[in-house]
């Protein structure tokens, strides 16, 4: 059956707006038509008498079912833009956040001085963190660890399509036991999410990311700051830097556990929505 690409777009907002509302339906069409056909907006208004091919109809139907389960679009393309680079994404691994980009910004501009860094990114994921780093700074070495083996192959795959050198490593942070102060800065955006917090969550973050890198436990929310900034203490080099994203509501208690370590200039920013997700600290 022949479809226009008005058509289209009729379907996608009949079909879709009940989940996602308009505005946001719009912004997936446009996404969705960004990825197929390089299309924007005013590509789609110009076009909108242009006949379907077939084979992007069964393309788009597939992908219509798909958001229509609430999978993310970022999976279901299996792509994502963080820090001005594309970053391949599976269920294996988070969808980087506009928050972890603030968080990169943040080091970059803080570090954008020094050369050759030494940098250790705890809870890598898609290594969409080490990545921007090696990246965005003068001639870091970095090492990126997680402790999944699936989510590695992803990072790894990135890093080549990228051509960013990064050392990835298979580890378990609560297990890891650093001597040797090797590091410059430690980065880490681990698990923070309480398992409390899940009945506020959206379902396609619920149902479709890995609950491995979201959650912690409410009896001990701050077990990875903790853990990370022990290894910090003998990791870091005289006045290196631990870097963290955060969870917002646990602001004031991290800075707090980070000063009981005997970090100084604990420093806890705002992210691009006013909440506050960065800190951080320097080893003395």
């Amino acid at each position: 059956m022949d479809k226009t690409y008005g058509v289209l777009k009729q379907q996608w907002m009949s079909e879709l707006t009940p989940y996602y509302g308009a505005q946001e339906t719009e912004a997936l069409l446009r996404r969705v038509l960004d990825f197929r056909r390089s299309w924007s907006s005013l590509d789609l208004m110009l076009n909108q008498k242009e006949l379907v091919s077939p084979s992007d109809q069964k393309w788009f139907a597939l992908v219509l079912e798909d958001l229509a389960k609430l999978k993310p679009v970022q999976y279901v393309l299996g792509e994502t833009y963080f820090y001005g680079h594309r970053f391949a994404v599976t269920r294996d691994v988070l969808i980087p956040r506009p928050e972890t980009e603030d968080l990169v910004d943040w080091i970059v501009t803080q570090e954008a001085s020094c050369h050759g860094l030494q940098i250790l990114d705890i809870g890598t994921g898609s290594g969409s963190i080490a990545i921007s780093l090696k990246l965005g700074l003068s001639d870091p070495k970095v090492t990126a660890w997680d402790v999944s083996e699936a989510a590695l192959i992803v990072a790894k795959s990135n890093a080549k399509d990228l051509s960013a050198e990064v050392f990835f490593v298979l580890q378990n942070v609560l297990t890891a036991d650093l001597e040797d102060p090797v590091w410059d800065i430690i980065v880490s955006n681990p698990p923070y999410v309480c398992v409390s917090e899940q009945a506020e969550m959206r379902p396609h973050v619920l149902d479709h990311e890995p609950g491995l890198a979201l959650f912690v436990s409410d009896s001990d929310p701050l077990q990875f700051y903790q853990k990370i900034a022990e290894i910090g203490q003998k990791s870091l080099v005289a006045k290196g830097r631990l870097y963290f994203e955060i969870n917002a509501a646990f602001g004031p208690e991290t800075v707090t556990l980070l000063s009981e370590m005997g970090y100084r200039n604990v420093t806890l920013k705002n992210d691009t929505f006013g909440k506050p997700r960065m800190i951080c600290a320097v080893k003395v």
